[in-house]
């Protein structure tokens, strides 16, 4: 079912709720960047956690899918407020549930800086190719132009199905909440991520393992990409997600 509830900043989040008739706990899901709450992963993962009784709850970070405003709105401090206000609307309609994050990429960033600000409590945290240096991977990999080009003329456009101005200040976040330098909490978080990332290095999130030690479940994929799109691969990141989500 597709709806809006209302944000922090005067304008709508886009959210999609697919929940089984009977449901005992519900895993909102946070996509990438310039993707949607329609990605073939949150659809997939739907899915299969439908016929264990537990809902997905996905949604459109600001500029994203059919966000109802543009890049201006495409700030750190949105994404988290979206993400917790998303995580509002589900305590308050549905007492006393479980809730649990399934976060690809950008989301899995925005994932982990909300937890750094605030105090979770989410029963299971799964984050798929986490970007862990979000700030490199802007700059190496998505920005199609010279970096000191896009800061001197203050914006770039980028995203895949719809398009998106990205500012310079957008760029300015992401060097000053650096996951790496800030993240400090001992929670336990599963990961699944490529050992052939070609945005996300893995050699990042190993790192963040290492320094973050026992919490961090790392399960590698071998052979598997950014986007773990060959045979098979999606669906092995499903199963591990919703076995991990059954324990």
């Amino acid at each position: 079912m597709l709806k809006k509830i209302k944000g922090m900043n005067n304008y709508c989040i886009n959210i999609k709720e697919i929940l089984p008739e009977k449901f005992n706990e519900i895993i909102i899901a946070c996509h990438g960047f310039g993707g949607d709450k329609e990605s073939s992963a949150i659809e997939l993962l739907s899915k299969e956690l439908y016929k264990q009784e537990k809902g997905v709850i996905a949604f459109d970070f600001p500029g994203h899918g059919e966000s109802e405003v543009n890049g201006e709105f495409f700030t750190i401090d949105n994404c988290i407020r979206d993400l917790e206000q998303v995580e509002k609307y589900v305590r308050e309609k549905y007492k006393n549930i479980k809730i649990s994050i399934f976060a690809t990429s950008f989301g899995a960033y925005i994932s982990l800086l909300k937890i750094i600000r605030n105090n979770d409590n989410y029963n299971k945290i799964i984050l798929r190719a986490p970007a862990i240096k979000m700030d490199e991977i802007f700059k190496n990999y998505l920005l199609q132009e010279d970096l000191q080009f896009f800061l001197k003329r203050g914006y770039t456009v980028l995203g895949f199905e719809r398009k998106i101005t990205i500012y310079k200040s957008f760029y300015k976040d992401l060097l000053n909440n650096k996951i790496i330098d800030l993240y400090n909490k001992k929670r336990k978080i599963f990961i699944i991520q490529g050992d052939q990332d070609n945005v996300a290095p893995i050699k990042d999130t190993i790192d963040f393992s290492k320094k973050n030690t026992p919490c961090i479940d790392l399960k590698i994929l071998e052979g598997a990409d950014h986007r773990m799109k060959k045979d098979g691969e999606l669906e092995k990141v499903i199963e591990w997600s919703k076995q991990y989500l059954m324990e």
